[in-house]
């Protein structure tokens, strides 16, 4: 079998087909971005851009290919990223990081339907473990970029920036960032009001 060489970066040679799958997905990632940070009520990202689902599909319908996806699969996608809205957190990504696991996502729908495309169900089933993969990835991906801006060892040695979903705008994240390690602070705080209390009701006890 001959296989056809296109060079992608300076002194690299790759298969032409791994580089066409590649531009795919070089495609979709900016379009993903936009829905998988939820908000706090549990709702997607859809308001901050309501062109999503016309990109959606047009992002399935290139994996796809001619004539189109089933509608079940369509749907099903649908479903996942705008309206089960199973990603209550995180609630904010680096791009990078978001970059990164939409990435590995597609690539694993795209070879899941050249795979499967024949046999909707076993389709749907494996796309479905993707989305849960992908779902514990953001949340762990989230949560180490949360413990490593409020570690006493931060190493975030200019500003990340990351996308808070809640009102869709831009934030950069600092070391020690009041935004997102507050919640230790409020934490302790809780426990002096509480000791104090306490100790309070303890002194009454004594004088009576």
């Amino acid at each position: 079998m001959e296989f056809t060489f296109v060079l992608l970066f300076p002194g690299q040679r790759v298969p032409y087909g791994a580089v066409n799958t590649w531009v795919r997905l070089q495609k979709m990632l900016p379009i993903l971005l936009i829905c998988l940070l939820p908000v706090s009520d549990g709702k997607g990202c859809l308001q901050c851009w309501p062109e999503l689902p016309a990109l959606l599909d047009y992002d399935l319908q290139v994996l796809w290919g001619s004539p189109g996806p089933p509608t079940e699969l369509s749907q099903f996608l649908h479903s996942f990223f705008l309206e089960d809205s199973i990603l209550f957190t995180p609630w904010y990504l680096a791009r990078d990081h978001l970059e990164e696991e939409t990435a590995t996502f597609f690539t694993r729908v795209d070879e899941a339907i050249k795979k499967l495309r024949d046999d909707k169900s076993a389709l749907l089933e494996e796309i479905s473990v993707q989305e849960g993969l992908l779902t514990e990835k953001l949340k762990d991906r989230s949560q180490e970029l949360k413990q490593r801006a409020c570690n006493d060892s931060c190493d975030i040695f200019s500003p990340t920036e990351i996308t808070v979903c809640a009102d869709c705008q831009t934030h950069f994240l600092t070391c020690k960032d009041p935004t997102f390690c507050s919640v230790k602070v409020v934490g302790n705080y809780s426990w002096a009001v509480i000791l104090v209390s306490v100790l309070m009701l303890l002194a009454v006890a004594g004088i009576g």
